[in-house]
């Protein structure tokens, strides 16, 4: 907690149109923790985009077919930690900007990736452009107007998206009935739960927030930063877009897919052999 009063925040008045449910210093909107991080735990919390980015890029580069292109969404995942923790360390509109679009730059390439991966390069190019310019559309809109409407209708479109070509694309390219395929399944359920875990969190820690600091007050530090839920939302989603990433690069590089990358970073080997991948295929009798 700040200890003395006049200590102004490092990074002064708070210009952001969001902020969260976190602890608030009496003559401070924010900064309970330190004077140098508006939202504490929501700023730490970020490190899970970045590791899981790092870890990811690490294992492209062992692979010897492993170009830019398939190394995009990492370092997308990459970007969305350091802007979010510059948006929540600062709370300043132009890191808020830079936090909401850098979601959309990092799951635009991966929708693009696993929405062309049996088409044509000519259609492969023109579904680029096409989402390229929407993109941009978007970006610039969003950056002048400050909205969320299309902004969130363009995520969360991309997000189904993403989900509904990665069930097709787990048929397509997996034998029936393979312990290949139901590690994947794992995988894929698994990510989604998560993922919708965290949304789901974010969305409490802001209905109940009055309800949240109470409780946190009750059980003192450290234990009240269990309760920052839109921290657990990083969390939740950076190991839910991870597995993504890593799944959706499996099936469209043209592996072997008879059997799962083993490099994957936990929990997605966990996943593949938990009760999210359902009961094991029969063996064929010998």
């Amino acid at each position: 907690m700040i200890s003395d009063d006049s200590e102004t925040p490092f990074w002064g008045p708070i210009t952001a149109k969001a902020n969260f449910c976190e602890e608030v210093a009496r003559n401070h909107n924010d900064y309970m923790v330190t004077r140098y991080a508006a939202e504490f735990i929501n700023t730490l919390t970020n490190v899970v985009y970045i590791i899981y980015a790092i870890y990811g890029l690490y294992n492209l580069r062992q692979k010897p077919n492993a170009g830019f292109v398939r190394t995009v969404p990492c370092w997308g995942l990459m970007a969305v930690g350091i802007c979010s923790a510059l948006f929540h360390v600062s709370l300043k509109y132009h890191t808020q900007m830079l936090d909401d679009i850098s979601m959309l730059f990092t799951t635009t390439p991966v929708l693009h990736r696993i929405i062309t991966a049996n088409a044509s390069p000519r259609v492969t190019t023109v579904m680029g452009i096409i989402l390229g310019s929407s993109l941009l559309a978007i970006v610039i809109y969003h950056v002048k107007t400050d909205e969320l409407l299309l902004h969130s209708a363009f995520f969360v479109g991309s997000v189904t998206t993403i989900g509904i070509y990665t069930m097709r694309l787990i048929n397509v390219r997996t034998l029936a009935g393979s312990e290949a395929r139901r590690q994947i399944w794992g995988m894929v359920r698994f990510a989604a739960v998560i993922f919708n875990l965290g949304y789901w969190l974010w969305l409490v820690d802001g209905w109940v927030c009055s309800y949240l600091r109470s409780m946190r007050a009750t059980v003192g530090l450290p234990w009240a930063f269990l309760l920052e839920l839109h921290g657990w939302w990083h969390i939740c989603t950076g190991i839910g877009a991870y597995i993504f990433i890593a799944v959706i690069d499996h099936l469209v590089s043209g592996n072997d897919h008879r059997n799962i990358p083993g490099s994957l970073a936990w929990p997605a080997p966990w996943a593949a052999q938990s009760i999210f991948a359902g009961r094991k295929s029969d063996k064929k009798q010998a």
